[in-house]
């Protein structure tokens, strides 16, 4: 009876191959993983364009000559609200005039950051970087940037860091910065529909007495309903110094938090909407000590790895000229230029990478060349590659999709679904070989693959069991566990059991 019920099985539930003759998975496993092409860069633009507002012509288009000879894109542009309306109903448009109208002469975008409040409406304090009295005053003055510079300013950006106490005194408050972003949105869309709306400009910051956890702003965001009222989210990604991927298991550090903040995103059915990094720099002063060949190998890495990410937009480094002549002051010193405009380390490479354009990373094409035959649904990068170590110690390259993971080890690359890059850290493993019908091998001390479906999970057999599993016993939907002395592993179609030390029997469900 038993035999003519494996039969039936055979006939009606085979799936897959039987595991000696599986060629192909073997053949895969010991070639190099093929690279894929190399991928468009996002596009880089600069920060700066605030210290233009005070400075004469003759630096205003130097700067601007710069920016062409660099090749940016665009150029982040504080459109304070104190600056341009310092009495209320009274607007002095005409020192952002001047920036906005210069920039795109030499065809750079303009992207405008409405920020700070004026006097009027915070009871005459001269702290401008305390939040507003009303959101709806600050929509209206939002509205009318934006119908001052409709055709001629294209992004608008809400706030800086209003997750920091020194930005949004008296305190952060995600909340009330909704209540603001609403506003804003529904006055600019009003006056230019045209105009991309970015919330947020989180920064990467940790919990303290006076900052919230960047991950934990932009949760309580979406809670207040932000999701509606903006086209992107914007973050200040700063990582010195070192670059983004460095820490990559740090929930504190920038990679993994910005990963979080896009798991918000989708857990709100945002995942199609970009993530912008409008602040990331590297100063050449201060503490830690830093120098200008550091600060030109960390930003182009971390614009590399930036832009491996599926939902990337646009980065902008900080800044394009330092501040200050030979301050000890770090935020003097972020500049890709000095104040005399002589070029730092970072011009040269940087205007080296704008002009290639291409992300021509080889592991990371690698990545993409394994992720491109992955036989499930692995969906777009969450970091970049990073290199890690395996419980045991083995030395590996990772890279984190939406629907799973890429590993590496030498030049072979294999895709993971979510659930088996779980397990397998759990257990200690890496895989030798791409996942094949539902089928992965890894690395361990008997011969061992994982195997997985949406419906059964993630489950190992090795040794005994894999020889004895037959595809027709559908896929393990449980790991070994033991019944007394037997060991068992239920599967769709059948149970596989061995006592002791005895052979494996195989029991029709």
């Amino acid at each position: 009876m038993v035999a003519v019920l494996v039969a039936l099985m055979v006939l009606t539930t085979a799936c897959g191959t039987d595991p000696a003759g599986d060629t192909a998975t073997s053949t895969e496993s010991t070639r190099p993983t093929p690279v894929a092409a190399a991928p468009e860069l996002v596009p880089i633009g600069v920060n700066g364009g605030s210290m233009l507002i005070v400075e004469d012509d003759t630096v205003l288009e130097r700067s601007m000559s710069a920016m062409n000879d660099l090749g940016v894109r665009s150029l982040r542009l504080d459109i304070a609200w104190p600056f341009v309306e310092p009495v209320e109903g009274v607007f002095n448009w005409a020192p952002v005039d001047r920036v906005v109208d210069a920039a795109r002469a030499h065809g750079i975008e303009i992207v405008g950051v409405i920020d700070y409040t004026p006097r009027w409406q915070i009871g005459g304090s001269s702290q401008f970087t305390r939040r507003p009295a009303s959101a709806a005053a600050f929509g209206r003055f939002a509205g009318d940037v934006a119908e001052r510079y409709s055709g001629r300013v294209s992004t608008l950006e809400i706030w800086n860091e209003p997750n920091g106490g020194y930005f949004f005194r008296p305190g952060p408050d995600p909340v009330f910065y909704t209540s603001m972003l609403k506003a804003a949105y529904r006055q600019i869309k009003a006056a230019d529909s045209r105009i991309t709306v970015l919330g947020g400009s989180v920064a990467t910051a940790v919990d303290t007495s006076t900052t919230m956890n960047g991950r934990t702003f932009v949760e309580k965001m979406y809670a207040a309903g932000a999701g509606r009222y903006m086209d992107a989210l914007s973050v200040h990604p700063y990582s010195y110094p070192t670059s983004y991927s460095t820490d990559p298991l740090d929930p504190d550090g920038a990679m993994r938090m910005v990963a979080g903040m896009y798991s918000v995103m989708q857990a709100h059915g945002d995942g199609e909407k970009k993530i912008w990094a409008t602040e990331v720099g590297f100063p050449t002063s201060g503490t830690p000590i830093s120098d200008a060949a550091t600060q030109a190998a960390i930003i182009t890495e971390s614009i590399r790895e930036w832009s491996q990410l599926s939902f990337a937009g646009p980065i902008l480094v900080q800044e394009l000229r330092d501040r200050k002549d030979d301050s000890s002051d770090r935020e003097d010193t972020f500049g890709i230029m000095r104040v005399d405009f002589s070029a730092k380390p970072l011009y040269t490479s940087l205007k080296s990478l704008i002009a290639g354009s291409l992300n021509d990373d080889v592991v990371y094409q690698r990545v993409l060349g394994a992720s491109s035959r992955a036989q499930f649904p692995i969906g777009g990068p969450v970091t970049p590659w990073y290199r890690q170590a395996s419980p045991r110690g083995t030395q590996q390259i990772r890279q984190e999709f939406t629907g799973g993971a890429v590993t590496c080890w030498m030049d072979r690359c294999f895709a993971s679904p979510t659930a088996v890059v779980a397990a397998m850290d759990r257990a200690g493993s890496t895989p030798t070989g791409p996942m094949v019908d539902g089928r992965q091998p890894v690395d361990d001390l008997v011969p061992t693959e994982y195997f997985w479906s949406p419906r059964t999970g993630a489950h190992p057999l090795s040794g005994e069991m894999l020889d004895a599993w037959r595809p027709q016993f559908g896929l393990p939907m449980t790991d070994e566990f033991r019944d007394g002395d037997t060991t068992v592993v239920r599967c769709q179609f059948a149970t596989l059991r061995r006592p002791g030390r005895g052979s494996v029997t195989v029991d029709p469900v």
